[in-house]
């Protein structure tokens, strides 16, 4: 079978090339934009490269590449631009995570041969908590793998990890692999996107901080009222509301 990946000298990494891994990349070509794809194979890279270098990853005899692969590369299915994928009251984490999911199930033939509930259900998580490194972290290796390949697609060489796992010649070879295409200012358009459009799934993550800086259109459009909402829905004061109106009952 051919690889529709090139070869990573540099990095010496090797994408695992499989059926079903073929079929995710296809879909996530058909449903999300190329500056998406990118990113995503830009992540699977870098969870590749880090798997390769960090000695937690390296001592795991039987981690499952394919499955951190393919997490990656649906991982950002909630950006989908077929809207009709899309939930109108789920986080887009979850929304990814859903649709990987189904995409899996849904798998015929040999694309489907040894999926077992339990690496469907690591394909979930990963995708699920890959913006949660605090969770993910503690996780199975394949999930925080996913997860750290995704966070290094942001900082690159940067990134907060005694050694420097990512020299700037393998950061290079990725970046010129897959492209970003305007990454930076896309993502500002995503996330102000789901501020806007999905605002009550925004109110308890990261999310929520694109609409505060950047307005709803990505632009400051509606910043200081969006301000007001995400302190009217914030957690705490949910909590401590609740726990005060408890108290009628307690005395």
């Amino acid at each position: 079978m051919s690889s529709p990946f090139p070869a990573f000298p540099i990095c010496q990494i090797t994408f695992p090339s499989s059926p079903l891994i073929n079929a995710a990349l296809a879909y996530s070509k058909e449903h999300t934009d190329a500056c998406t794809v990118n990113h995503t194979l830009r992540s699977a890279a870098f969870s590749l490269l880090l798997m390769r270098k960090l000695p937690p990853f390296a001592a795991v005899d039987d981690i499952d590449v394919e499955a951190v692969v393919l997490a990656n590369i649906l991982h950002d299915l909630g950006w989908a631009t077929t809207k009709s994928l899309l939930s109108p009251d789920k986080r887009f984490e979850i929304d990814g995570a859903n649709l990987a999911r189904d995409l899996l199930k849904s798998a015929a033939g040999e694309n489907s041969a040894g999926w077992d509930k339990h690496r469907v259900q690591l394909i979930w998580d990963a995708i699920a908590l890959h913006t949660t490194p605090s969770i993910a972290q503690h996780k199975e290796p394949e999930v925080s793998a996913v997860s750290l390949g995704i966070f290094a697609d942001f900082v690159g060489p940067n990134i907060p990890i005694p050694g420097n796992p990512i020299s700037v010649d393998e950061y290079k070879e990725i970046v010129t692999a897959f492209p970003r295409l305007g990454f930076k200012d896309h993502l500002v358009e995503i996330m102000c996107g789901l501020c806007r459009e999905k605002p009550d799934t925004t109110f308890d993550n990261f999310v929520s901080d694109f609409g505060k800086s950047f307005g709803l259109d990505g632009k400051g459009t509606g910043k200081e009222d969006f301000k007001k909402l995400c302190e009217e829905k914030s957690l705490s004061n949910m909590l401590m509301g609740g726990l005060e109106a408890c108290e009628q009952w307690e005395s």
